[in-house]
């Protein structure tokens, strides 16, 4: 992966007040964080009944809608490329899967790629090159370790078909290979992939003063996909190692997606598990490419604050399904389950933000003012796990409380 940032050196990560999960941040538009700041408080856990007897027609819902919508299929080809590419969020390789350091975000929160938007997370020009062969869509994920040392730009591109991917993956390595990156201070050069005799990579050192380290550029055609990768570790044989072990994971992994033919792009569901509708909406106008959508469990755990703390929480409540809208809902195995997950997300939360009021009624939420601005709640409903932000407090709990009658009044 060829990015605009040359360096995780000389780059500072928005802390969107360490709220736990990208796709609830405000506006679903800051940067991933960790929660690693001095912990403030312990949530205020709401007054009322005991947890299960909750009163709904107490809840204040503001003008929140508390029923759920069908959504529908995608109709056009555009909105289909942008549901498809949610789907292949499941089967995109999390960068602490390859290396279970790499749990910070950088540059900014997981993201769809379509044609026309895919210059956010890349050069201008590997943008313009990919599109030259029809690219089709992809999804991007970046992740760097908490002592800066080590990152992994990762992204699976679409093309039409097997020969598109080899041609693009051609001019994309050759038109990398001309731009210098800040702080480079050698020519990229050729450089073989341990297990990997089809990948096209170079390698380049990099100097900011006291620190050094080598940055591993790489494309590899796989089927009708391109995997990109840009790396960065202490020197070339570290580098190279992430980049092998990333194509390890992520080949196979990409083969177990079944793509949508693109001429039934326009006839995708929406929302295929019925999560979505049972979710508080998002206009399409607000939403992100990223929002608006489920993902299983994997795609889920791209925007985590923490993957791995997440990974262990997920196992022991049986989570599998993630819905994204104007509130985030997680499905787990059960309410037990369900309760689990609301203890593990506010203990993460509680390092890196002041405890706040809960939802009145709902005796199982927790709220937090976040330093950034904002807040942020979590709260269990049956066996579903509710987050909501919004600038105001109130406004967090009208979400909340809205979102927990559409979950369990039906």
């Amino acid at each position: 992966m060829w990015v605009g940032l040359g360096s995780i050196r000389d780059v500072t990560t928005s802390t969107a007040g360490g709220l736990r999960v990208g796709l609830a941040v405000l506006g679903a538009a800051t940067l991933l964080t960790s929660c690693t700041s001095e912990v403030t408080g312990s949530p205020v856990t709401a007054a009322g009944p005991p947890p299960g007897t909750v009163d709904i027609a107490s809840l204040d819902v503001g003008n929140y809608p508390t029923e759920p919508a069908p959504l529908g299929i995608a109709e056009t080809p555009k909105v289909g490329s942008i549901v498809e590419a949610q789907r292949m969020a499941n089967y995109v390789t999390g960068p602490w899967e390859v290396d279970p350091t790499l749990v910070v975000g950088y540059i900014r929160q997981p993201m769809v790629l379509i044609p026309g938007q895919v210059s956010v997370p890349m050069l201008k020009e590997v943008n313009q090159a990919a599109e030259r062969h029809q690219f089709v869509n992809g999804f991007f994920v970046s992740r760097r370790s908490k002592d800066d040392k080590t990152f992994l730009h990762h992204a699976v591109l679409r093309f039409p078909d097997p020969g598109a991917a080899v041609a693009a993956t051609a001019e994309i390595t050759r038109v990398a290979g001309e731009i210098q990156l800040p702080m480079q201070t050698s020519p990229a050069t050729p450089l073989p992939i341990p297990g990997h005799p089809e990948t096209v990579a170079t390698s380049s050192a990099h100097n900011n003063g006291p620190r050094s380290w080598a940055t591993v550029r790489s494309a590899t055609p796989r089927g009708p996909y391109v995997l990109l990768q840009q790396a960065q570790a202490v020197d070339v044989a570290a580098t190279a190692a992430l980049v092998a072990k990333t194509l390890d994971l992520q080949g196979p992994l990409i083969d177990q997606f079944k793509a949508t033919d693109m001429a039934r792009f326009p006839d995708l569901p929406i929302d295929p598990t019925g999560l979505l509708a049972k979710t508080l909406p998002i206009s399409t106008s607000d939403a992100t490419l990223v929002q608006r959508t489920t993902y299983e469990r994997r795609g889920a755990l791209h925007f985590q604050t923490d993957p791995v703390t997440s990974t262990e929480t997920f196992d022991r409540t049986g989570t599998d399904l993630m819905s994204s809208a104007t509130t985030t809902v997680y499905e787990t195995r059960d309410e037990a389950g369900a309760r689990l997950t609301v203890d593990a997300f506010s203990a993460e939360l509680a390092a890196s933000a002041e405890a706040a009021d809960a939802v009145q009624g709902l005796p199982d939420s927790s709220c937090f003012a976040l330093k950034a601005g904002g807040s942020y709640c979590v709260a269990a409903a049956g066996r579903y796990v509710i987050e909501a932000n919004a600038v105001q407090l109130a406004d967090t709990h009208q979400r909340v409380a809205a979102q927990y009658v559409m979950l369990m009044a039906g």
